[in-house]
Order: C-alpha cells, then structure tokens, then sequence
C-alpha cells in the first residue's frame, strides 16, 4: 500500500514520531491505514475514508486513538493535517513513555 504524501508527512512529523502504513480490519478486505506512534507508543490509528457518502472520500478519519486521544473521532482533509491535529493532542513529552515508567517504578 502507497500512501500519497506520507513520504513528505514522515519528513515534517514533530521529534518521537513515526508513521507506520497497515490495512486495518474495520471492513471486508481492510481499509488503508496509518499508525501513528510517538516515543514507540502506538498513539493513533487513522484510516483513509472509502466512501462516496457525504463527499468523505479519500479523507481520513481518527479510528481509535490512545491515552489523551481515547473516544476522539474525527475527519480530517488530508493525511498531513490528521498526522499534525494528533500531534498536538497528545502527551506533550517522552516522560510518559514506558521506558520512564519503567525506570520510575520500585520492584
């Protein structure tokens, strides 16, 4: 799966993000998504809208998002702008990664 412009999105994302592409199972034969991970914690999961219904076609809607994103749903015009809204919604720094959470937690 090619996503256009993901290549020019993966250039701009903001320090500890990374895009991976994926089919994701919400329909027959899966739609093209996106995972959106910031300091290697899946944050996001984005698909590209297929339908004709509504002028939504080839936008992209937050399917499920994690933490400070949890029950956010929403469409998006382009890829870029889905990929920047996520970043600014989202921990604002790597001190809630699991690696500091590990390394701040007693056994």
């Amino acid at each position: 799966m090619k996503l256009g412009g993901l290549t020019k999105v993966r250039n701009a994302l903001a320090p500890g993000f990374s895009l991976n592409e994926a089919r994701i199972g919400t329909v027959q034969g899966g739609e093209a998504g996106i995972l959106v991970w910031r300091f290697n914690q899946l944050v996001a999961i984005l698909t590209r809208i297929d339908e004709e219904a509504y002028s939504t076609k080839g936008k992209w809607f937050l399917e499920t998002g994690f933490g400070l994103l949890s029950g956010q749903h929403r469409n998006f015009d382009t890829i870029e702008e889905a990929v920047t809204w996520v970043g600014r919604h989202t921990f604002p720094d790597p001190a809630h990664s699991a690696d500091s959470l590990a390394d701040s937690v007693a056994f």
